[in-house]
């Protein structure tokens, strides 16, 4: 194969490669912070050496040696670490950090060998050499190529011939993939005995497809590395190839593979008696021993695998294969999860047209319904369920765990803990909490901002929390939770809180607020999130420059949340951040005022009642309160509050909302039902209406606005509100 057609082998598949690495990458980052938690776990060794070995795998695939060969010396430290010879220590952990870092970035630059300069190098071969003189001592000056380090540990490992047959898929090439890259890999593992092309499905010239794969190979390979590791070369074409690799195998395994593929046979002595390990007559003398001994207390009847290796001369492996075959039948093994990889932007297409399906659907319902035909009316109901049903598989699809994005705070705690000279305790909490992935991707920064907020500014030094009776290790919390159709994602330290004194007079220097004037500790805790913003004294790599913060807020609001301080000082601070679910569609509830359409989120609404208009006297925001089983309801008014043109009817509606401030009402005309509500972006004209978060195009063809119930609740309970709200806004009038 050419220079010119590998090149083009590497730029299609690299994608691919990039993609599988960097999940890899960040598994390993993970492994390592919680081995530095449990170091005696065998099982996350374990783990983060296979995500190390199979980045070495892939790498060598494709070719690339600089990460093959730096991978190399990080497995060989992971493998003695497995082997009990070497035991994580924070430096080694460290080391290993900073290991990662650098196999990332070879993935990264992989197709750019031009991005791998000097200062790189040399920082790789210092890492080299760390890991080195951890594996080998002194020695590593003389330590063999990886090539040949592999040879070493093949001989001293055991050597096996192994027979390997891959036929692949006509896809392959149109995939983006090499067999032949495959087959060199395979080579370096060791030495190639034979390898033979196989042509028999290759079809005459004249029907033969230049981008199809008609080929197969047949190597023996001799080698000391284990089965998975040979089946790992094939991992990226594993769907679209039929692989068999065999190693010589002895009599006992021959019998012992014959016991694992046979059918489900609950009987130990049926399978060997089938596979030939013994005959029925052996078998029955065994049997008959076991029933002479199982009145005697040294002798119990779940040693039949010591009689059967020692009475009858069955292999050890053999019974062993048995046993495991017959635990295996008693377990109910959970089912092998499949999963598949879709492009981002092909599901977003799938949800914009699952989103006008179901604004077509409810126009077919209205005319459904004016045509007052049952079985048309019928149909166009069950077809509304059919589409619920697909829009609630289609945006679970987009769910993820938010967990996913909190373990990355893991090792910038760390870092940023560490280059401050501060101890953090970091727990993570409700990681399992859902939430639709491109806002999962939108919060990372914001949160990472938060995070190095607290690190900075909120956490004390050691010596400064012993003198104030706190433990030297600060304590940093990142939960989340679902919360009426939203999520709350909190951030928490037990730090010094927000200085007031400090932010107050920053914000009276600047002109955020009129000298002398003292507003509400919740404003002056939000001044932090103003452009320009700060309270350090002295500029850092961290901090004191004034930017990020306001770049925060900004981002949250621009995803339909809301962000809340609340600082108690010299014990903490807490950081709210309550995000919608989805940013595509919700179930809503369909409400009139005069010629205007208002949608609620389902999952807020309580209950409704009803309420006589008269005689009640509201503010100039259209607030007052109602009675509700003996207590009193604060409730809004909405044709006051954005000043919607209509006659009041005698009697209205009350609609019972939950919010982060507690239970209010929402003053009605008309009550429309649920609705199957896509949310479409304001435009900039209502981007600032306070209480709105989005508007949504009906059946009918109009446009209803969807009311943002944790802020509408706010302005309901918030005595400072200003007096006239829809003068310095639009009027959100839907005609």
């Amino acid at each position: 194969m050419s220079h010119d057609a590998d090149m083009d082998f590497i730029r299609e598949a690299m994608p691919a490669f990039i993609s599988e690495a960097a999940e890899q990458i960040e598994a390993i980052e993970t492994l390592l912070l919680e081995l530095e938690e449990q170091p005696d776990n065998r099982e996350l060794l374990d783990s983060l050496f296979r995500c190390a070995h199979t980045v070495k795998g892939s790498a060598g695939i494709f070719g690339l040696n600089r990460v093959v060969e730096f991978t190399h010396h990080v497995e060989t430290l992971l493998d003695k670490m497995r082997d009990g010879e070497i035991a994580l220590n924070p430096s080694i952990s460290t080391l290993l950090l900073q290991c990662n870092d650098q196999i990332k970035f070879l993935v990264d630059t992989a197709a750019d060998e031009s991005a791998d300069t000097p200062e790189k190098k040399d920082l790789r071969s210092d890492l080299v050499t760390q890991l080195q003189a951890l594996t080998e001592g002194k020695a590593a000056a003389q330590a063999p190529a990886p090539a040949a380090a592999a040879t070493e540990t093949a001989v001293a490992g055991g050597i096996k011939t192994w027979s390997i047959s891959a036929r692949f898929g006509l896809e392959t090439f149109r995939n983006g993939m090499d067999p032949l890259s495959i087959a060199r890999y395979l080579g370096s593992l060791g030495k190639v005995k034979a390898i033979r092309c196989g042509v028999d499905t290759v079809p005459p010239l004249v029907n033969l497809n230049p981008e199809s794969c008609y080929l197969s190979f047949f190597m023996e390979l001799e080698t000391a590395s284990k089965r998975e590791d040979i089946e790992g070369a094939f991992s990226f074409v594993i769907d679209d190839c039929e692989l068999d690799v065999v190693a010589p195998e002895t009599d006992g395994q021959k019998m012992a593979r014959a016991i694992d593929e046979m059918p489900e046979t609950p009987r130990l002595g049926d399978m060997l008696v089938s596979v030939g390990a013994l005959t029925q007559d052996k078998l029955q003398q065994v049997l008959s021993t076991q029933q002479q001994t199982r009145g005697m207390p040294a002798v119990a009847k779940t040693k039949i695998g010591d009689l059967l290796e020692t009475q009858a001369g069955v292999a050890p492996e053999v019974v062993a294969a048995a046993l495991g075959k017959q635990q295996k039948i008693r377990e109910a093994a959970p089912s092998e999860e499949r999963y598949i990889r879709v492009q981002a932007d092909r599901l977003d297409a799938v949800i914009n047209l699952l989103g006008e399906l179901v604004i077509a659907g409810a126009g077919a319902t209205l005319l459904a319904r004016e045509t007052r035909q049952v079985e048309l009316i019928e149909a166009n109901l069950h077809m509304n369920s059919l589409i619920e049903e697909i829009r609630n598989g289609t945006l679970g699809l987009r769910m993820v765990p938010v967990g996913e994005t909190f373990s990355r705070f893991r090792r910038v705690v760390r870092d940023t803990a560490s280059s401050l000279g501060k101890e953090v305790n970091f727990e993570i909490v409700g990681g399992e909490a859902e939430l639709d992935k491109s806002m999962v991707e939108k919060i990372a920064d914001p949160l990472m901002h938060l995070v190095r907020n607290s690190l900075d500014h909120g956490l004390e030094p050691p010596q400064e929390r012993i003198a104030s009776g706190k433990p030297a290790a600060g304590k940093l919390t990142l939960s989340a939770r679902h919360e009426t159709g939203a999520i709350l994602i909190r951030i928490e330290d037990d730090g010094r809180g927000i200085n007031r004194e400090r932010v107050l007079q920053r914000a009276w220097n600047r002109g955020l607020i009129e000298q002398g004037i003292v507003p509400a500790d919740d404003v002056i805790n939000m001044m932090i999130f103003e452009p320009g913003f700060s309270t350090a004294e002295q500029v850092t790599n961290l901090s004191g420059r004034g930017v990020g913060m306001d770049v925060v807020r900004r981002n949250i609001e621009a995803l339909r949340g809301t962000l809340k301080l609340t600082s108690k000082p010299g014990k903490g601070l807490q950081v709210d951040i309550r995000l919608p679910l989805t940013l595509a569609i919700i179930d809503g509830f369909l409400v009139g005022v005069g010629k205007s359409k208002f949608v609620l989120p389902l999952g807020s609404v309580v209950e409704v009642i009803e309420a006589a208009h008269h005689s009640t006297k509201v503010d100039a925001n259209g607030r007052h309160c109602v009675e509700l089983r003996g207590a009193v309801l604060p409730v809004v008014r909405l044709r006051t509050l954005y000043t919607v043109e209509s006659s009041l009817p005698e009697r209205v509606s009350v609609v019972v909302v939950n919010s982060a401030k507690g239970q209010y009402g929402i003053e009605v005309e008309v009550l429309l039902g649920q609705n199957q509500t896509v949310i479409k972006p304001l435009g900039r004209l209502f981007k600032t209406l306070r209480g709105i978060s989005g508007s949504s195009i009906l059946g009918s063809g109009e446009v209803a606005l969807i009311l943002d119930v944790t802020s509408l609740g706010e302005l309901v309970t918030d005595v400072n509100a200003p007096a006239s709200l829809h003068s310095a806004t639009p009027q959100p009038q839907v005609h």
